[in-house]
């Protein structure tokens, strides 16, 4: 399933469009490396990604993929929250 598609559906990003142009930006990381919004995301990865504000990091491991979009209460049962800082510097690439 598509990073940016995964990023919408479990209620990380509003929109899959904003989801998209956060990895535009190089606001996201897959396993570690900067990727664009097509790459494909398979259960185990970890996402790395500013929020829209660029004031917190968000570190988060995927458990399950959704099949559709699902409330954020259902989507947070998907993934697993490694870690949620706020940040001061830019993102480096």
């Amino acid at each position: 399933m598509r990073l940016d598609l995964v990023l919408h559906r479990l209620c990380l990003f509003k929109t899959r469009s904003q989801a998209g142009k956060a990895c535009d930006q190089g606001r996201v990381r897959l396993n570690g490396e900067s990727t664009k919004a097509s790459r494909t995301v398979a259960v185990g990865d970890k996402i790395i990604f500013r929020d829209p504000t660029e004031r917190f990091e968000k570190e988060v491991e995927i458990l399950s993929l959704p099949e559709k979009q699902v409330s954020k209460a259902q989507a947070k049962e998907l993934y697993r929250e490694i870690a949620n800082h706020r940040v001061e510097t830019p993102w480096e690439n």
